[in-house]
């Protein structure tokens, strides 16, 4: 039974370990990936930094 624990906390452990992996592996595409110029902007919710007065 305790081996099933330990098992158990080995998998939870490396799972959430893959998951930071992942989420560095995506920050770290997204700010090395260019930005295509023909796409049009969506608008967004929020001002622009120069239109806050």
């Amino acid at each position: 039974m305790k081996k099933v624990v330990i098992a158990l906390c080995a998998l939870c452990a490396f799972g959430s370990v893959g998951g930071i992996v992942l989420a560095g592996m995506n920050i770290y595409t997204r700010s090395t990936t260019p930005l295509e110029q023909g796409q049009p902007q969506s608008p967004s919710a929020l001002p622009a930094p120069n239109q806050i007065q």
